[in-house]
């Protein structure tokens, strides 16, 4: 029961950390823009609507702050039980892509007893579904193999996202 959770919670935080990524990493440009631009542009052409669109900054802001924080804290208290997961995608003889996705986690057991547990989820992938740079890799150099680990990726993508 704990597995599937774990595997759900982890995909649900991935996603989330993607999308809000793309908007945090460039949640500071769009601020600068905002300021050395829109914001006096707005007051030299439509000062009527300054206050609203300074509010709805400011709303946003407030929202992608407080994400942002939720999101680390939830990847925090992940990364206690996730110690590490690596995905591999590898093309069949068929010509077909199978992912494997590997992760190592603790497992808490009735006794309260925490041990590692190693989980191996596998599927075809359509080609399409592929990511970009697993296709390209294929592509250009015929790599048949790909490893990638997610949980040093993540951490990565936290850090940036909060530096």
């Amino acid at each position: 029961m704990t597995e599937p959770f774990l595997a759900a919670l982890a995909v649900v935080l991935v996603l989330g950390v993607v999308a809000l990524a793309v908007v945090a990493t460039f949640w500071k440009q769009i601020l600068k823009w905002a300021e050395d631009s829109l914001f006096r542009w707005i007051k030299t052409n439509i000062p009527w609507i300054e206050s609203e669109v300074r509010e709805a900054f400011s709303a946003l802001d407030n929202f992608i702050v407080t994400t942002r924080n939720l999101i680390r804290k939830a990847w925090e208290k992940l990364r206690e039980y996730l110690l590490k997961q690596v995905t591999t995608f590898e093309r069949q003889l068929s010509g077909e892509w199978e992912k494997e996705v590997t992760s190592w986690i603790i497992k808490v057991l009735e006794s309260g007893e925490k041990v590692p547990v190693k989980i191996v989820v596998k599927e075809v992938v359509p080609w399409d579904e592929l990511p970009p740079d697993v296709r390209a890799e294929w592509l250009k150099r015929e790599k048949s193999e790909v490893e990638i680990d997610v949980t040093e990726y993540r951490d990565r993508e936290i850090m940036e996202m909060f530096a």
